[in-house]
């Protein structure tokens, strides 16, 4: 079950997971309230746009109704969800039908959902679920016993195939993210400008609230020819193949799909020790690039300074970083969730 009709990360695995069903001679219905999804030409799938779309509490009982109804006409084997929202109708209504359900867990659940009822629902959720993939050890264990057990840890592969990578790297630091807080990317830009060497341009790809703050601080540090905020591109990592360094800086990620890719790139990557540990799961520090701590400016700067100023060093984290490719190739990673999804089926 689907909604928004542009692939992100999560909703990327689903379309992987329909092609391997579908060469499996596995029938697939794509249930969705988004009726843009009618527009949309592909043979493998069946599909169900839903009328009920689950707002407000009214929205919520409708959709489990009709879901219910669909669910015991259809006779699914299971349903496979990813989005909170959607998770919360879809799983009682699963529980209801006696149908399976398999949901994801895509954040940090120590800071998201930020509501106090969501928490709650998302625990609810989570009970009612049959199957739960979690992206790393340490999200699976802020869990109850009773959640961990029906769980299992499947780490992010690398869906898209990607450029061959570059031997010829500018002098860029580049960022990727959504122009919020919890990225911090006040302190890449401060940390930025305090560096040694003067010759690097930073390269910020997204857009979000904090563009304006953003561009005021750029022009505060008088860093408008050195520091750009690119916002939205389509495939960033066309964009970002031939640059030399990649920092992630979050308070709190889940397992970032663009630090994967930056490392399949083979750009020295540093990245915040994030407590979800979905870059301690990618990253060996000083082997394959660089961990520091969550909100820590200096040892930020401190590892720019490094990579920068030890090229020898900074060549080899990049050779190590391009392995991810391999570790995190999809033919190794989906066929684990096909695994899992027939232990829940077949149980």
């Amino acid at each position: 079950m689907v909604n928004q009709i542009s692939f992100g990360g999560g909703e990327r695995i689903l379309k992987t997971l329909i092609q391997e069903f579908n060469k499996c001679g596995n029938r697939i219905l794509l249930y969705t309230y988004n009726n843009d999804w009618s527009q949309v030409k592909n043979i493998e799938y069946g599909l169900k746009v839903l009328s009920y779309k689950p707002l407000g509490f009214l929205g919520k009982v409708k959709s489990i109704i009709e879901l219910k109804k669909n669910f015991l006409v259809d006779r699914p084997d299971c349903i496979i969800v990813f989005s909170l929202g959607l998770s919360e109708v879809v799983s009682i209504a699963g529980k209801l039908s006696r149908i399976p359900i398999i949901t994801s867990e895509r954040v940090d659940p120590r800071f998201l959902p930020d509501s106090r009822i969501h928490r709650f629902l998302k625990k609810i959720t989570f009970r009612l679920c049959s199957g739960i993939v979690f992206q790393t050890n340490e999200v699976k264990s802020f869990f109850s016993h009773q959640i961990q057990k029906k769980g299992v840890v499947i780490p992010n592969p690398i869906m898209d195939e990607l450029p061959d990578v570059s031997f010829n790297r500018k002098k860029e630091i580049v960022a990727i993210g959504r122009l919020s807080p919890e990225k911090n990317f006040n302190m890449l830009i401060n940390a930025f400008a305090k560096l040694q060497n003067k010759d690097y341009k930073l390269l910020i790809y997204g857009d979000g609230p904090e563009r304006s703050n953003l561009n005021k601080l750029i022009l505060d540090l008088h860093m408008q020819n050195r520091v750009e905020l690119k916002g939205n591109v389509t495939k960033v990592v066309e964009h970002i193949k031939d640059s030399d360094i990649f920092v992630l800086c979050s308070s709190h990620e889940g397992m970032p799909n663009a630090l994967i890719e930056a490392m399949a790139m083979g750009l020295a990557c540093i990245a915040t020790d994030v407590p979800s540990g979905g870059c301690r799961a990618l990253l060996k520090n000083k082997i394959n690039g660089i961990l520091v701590p969550v909100n820590s400016y200096d040892e930020l700067l401190n590892a720019l300074n490094f990579l920068i100023i030890n090229q020898q060093e900074k060549e080899s984290i990049q050779k190590e970083s391009i392995k991810i490719r391999s570790e995190l190739c999809k033919n190794g990673i989906i066929p684990q969730w096909v695994n899992y999804i027939y232990s829940i089926v077949y149980k």
